[in-house]
This record gives C-alpha cells, sequence and structure tokens, in this order.
C-alpha cells in the first residue's frame, strides 16, 4: 500500500494524487524555506475554477435553491478545518509559551473569529494563526462570485474570458492592489475556461508539461541564480512561481479528465487536510530548533511522520464524516429540486425511489 502510494505520488497523474503533490509542496515550502509555496496555490486556483464550473452546471444549479444550496456546500467543506486546525495552533501556542503571538491573535478576537468561521477577511488579518489559510479567503471570494463568473465564461469566448479575467486584475491591481479575489482571478478562469471548453490536454503534452516545471526548478536550484528559490520574502517568486504554474496547467488539467478510485480520493480529501494540519507541526518544529534549511534526514522524518498522523487522524475522525454528512445534504437538496417538480400525488409516496 506504501509503495503504491508513493508511485502515484512521483507521477501524480490522478486528480487526487496530484491535489495532494501539490499540498506537499506546500509542506516542502514550509518546511526548506525554498520559495515554492505560491506555485501550487496557483495551480490549486486553476483546479478550482475548473471543478466550480463542472460541479454548478451538473450538480448545484440542479439543486433547490442553487445558490444557497452551493455557498451553504462550499462554507461547509472549508471552515470545519479550518477551526479545527486554528483551535490546534491556539493550544500549540499557549504549551509553547508564544505569549506574544497569542496576544496578538486575542486582541482582535471578533475578527479573528469571524475570519476563521468564514474565511472573509483573513488574508487581511495582520496576524494569522494559520500560515497557508489566506488561500481560504481568496476561495471563499471566489464561491460568492462564481455564479457570475460561471454565465460569463459560458457566453464568451476563450480568449475574451481570459482577456477579461488578465483586465480586472490590473484593474484591480491598480485601485486597491491587495490581497482579493481580482489579484488571482485569471488563474481560476484558466480552469473554468478548460472545464467549459472541455480542453484536453494530449499525453505527450501534460508528461512534459509536469518535466518541464520539474527540470527548471532544478535547473534553477543547480544554477547560479540559487537564491531566487531561497531568497524569504524576495519579489523574485512571483514571476518564478507564476512561470512554473503556467508550465504546470497542462499536466493539471489532464488530472481532472481522469477518473479516480477510492485511494485516489482519500488523496484528494488529504490534499486539504495536509494543507492545514502541517502548519501548527511547522510552529512547534520551528520554536524546538528542529527546522532549518539542511535538517537531519532523522528531522525529516519525525516531522513527516508527525504530518502524516496528525493529518489522517483529522481525516478519520472529523473531516471524513462531516464530509459525507455534507453530500447527504446537497443530496437531498437535489432530490426535493426533483420532487417538486413532480405532481403532488406522487410527492406524497414516500415509496418512491425518488425518497430512498
Amino acid at each position: 500500500m506504501t509503495l503504491d502510494l508513493l508511485k502515484r505520488l512521483l507521477w501524480p497523474s490522478g486528480p487526487g494524487a496530484f491535489r495532494l503533490w501539490l499540498a506537499l509542496v506546500v509542506v516542502l515550502h514550509h518546511y526548506t524555506r525554498i520559495e515554492l509555496g505560491k506555485m501550487p496555490v496557483l495551480v490549486f486556483f486553476a483546479l478550482s475554477g475548473f471543478w466550480i464550473q463542472r460541479m454548478w452546471q451538473t450538480r448545484y444549479a440542479a439543486a433547490r435553491r442553487p445558490y444557497v444550496t452551493f455557498l451553504v456546500s462550499r462554507w461547509w467543506r472549508i471552515a470545519p478545518m479550518m477551526v479545527l486546525s486554528s483551535l490546534m495552533m491556539l493550544v500549540v501556542l499557549a504549551a509553547l509559551g508564544l505569549w506574544a503571538a497569542l496576544a496578538s491573535i486575542t486582541s482582535d478576537a471578533p475578527r479573528q473569529m469571524f475570519s476563521t468561521l468564514f474565511g472573509l477577511g483573513y488574508a487581511l488579518l495582520p496576524a494569522r494563526l494559520l500560515g497557508p489559510g489566506w488561500s481560504l479567503d481568496i476561495e471563499m471570494q471566489f464561491y460568492l462570485a462564481a455564479p457570475l463568473l460561471i454565465l460569463a465564461v459560458r457566453r464568451q469566448s476563450a480568449v475574451i474570458a481570459l482577456g477579461l479575467a488578465l483586465a480586472v486584475q490590473a484593474l484591480g491591481l491598480i485601485v486597491w492592489g491587495d490581497v482579493v479575489l481580482t489579484t488571482f482571478l485569471p488563474w481560476f478562469v484558466i480552469g473554468m475556461v478548460s472545464a467549459q471548453h472541455d480542453w484536453k490536454p494530449a499525453p505527450g503534452l501534460a508528461r512534459a508539461s509536469l518535466l518541464a516545471a520539474i527540470g527548471v526548478t532544478a535547473g534553477v536550484w543547480l544554477s547560479p541564480w540559487r537564491a531566487l528559490l531561497i531568497a524569504q520574502d524576495a519579489p523574485q517568486w512571483a514571476p518564478f512561481n507564476m512561470a512554473l504554474a503556467m508550465l504546470l496547467i497542462p499536466f493539471a488539467m489532464a488530472t481532472v479528465q481522469r477518473r479516480g478510485d477510492r485511494t485516489d480520493a482519500v488523496m484528494a480529501d488529504q490534499s486539504y487536510v495536509v494543507y492545514l494540519m502541517h502548519w501548527p507541526v511547522i510552529v512547534v518544529f520551528r520554536q524546538l530548533g528542529g527546522l532549518v534549511t539542511g535538517s537531519s534526514f532523522g528531522d525529516l522524518l519525525v516531522f513527516a511522520g508527525a504530518v502524516c498522523a496528525l493529518s489522517w487522524a483529522a481525516w478519520r475522525w472529523f473531516d471524513r464524516p462531516l464530509n459525507r454528512l455534507r453530500s447527504r445534504w446537497v443530496g437531498k437538496r437535489l432530490r426535493q429540486r426533483e420532487a417538486d417538480a413532480l405532481p403532488d400525488a406522487t410527492k406524497e409516496d414516500d415509496s418512491s425511489p425518488l425518497f430512498a
């Protein structure tokens, strides 16, 4: 089983395996301080655009009160793990005696609680419990605007849709230039356009996409420009990470065309859990002095074991049960919509398979 998982991650051609692979790149970024953390987030946004475009048209649009069902479902998918991870971080800060950091969080408790529960505004908090949590704020903003964006993408050609997204991005950067949806809108639209026009990258293009991204990263790492990857908070990260994300788009859009099996579905769920749950472990390791660039192999094994154990437990006993409840709730809303369209006599027949 372990060997199979390693094979899937070495060449993550399944939709779930690729998402977990991206999450692990984020973990690698935080563990080694190599500046690769924004690339997987940008690709995540493109994948989110693809799945939301497809799910709205094939699932949510058929639900009772589609927009409300959609928003509640997406919030339900994101919020519980975000709240759990935040509570764990509060425990970690208190246990490590990081009172200054804890005070900066609790000094603005209402705003912290609102943004943690609903995601909105999280990226703009002066102090955040979860380092990777800023991207969830962008996701929630995308969900709020998704139906309008879906309609726009359906009515425009791919070129016009992408051009408009770039124009909105440029205008947003000029007007407010902050961490908001418009800054990342083109990445979502790339995925939405791919879904709308059923783009299926050729296998050769998909393979070249992943190999090129890995090759460019390795080449820069071995080159005199290595500082481009490891300079903290340097402006160079932006063009480099965006270039890598663009290289990976064909591979990403090829993975979503594949049907994943049960293991792949678990890996898809784990991608979100790992994305959040590695952060408390990172903070503990940094405070204990066991997390610096060039850490020993033993440190890496302990760190990886802690992340895996914590993520698996959170998924097994928290995320998976709640996600199943969410899916059943959405399914019930779909059946209610179908029931509303039936003649009254049929709607009263609870033995109908419609109510199964």
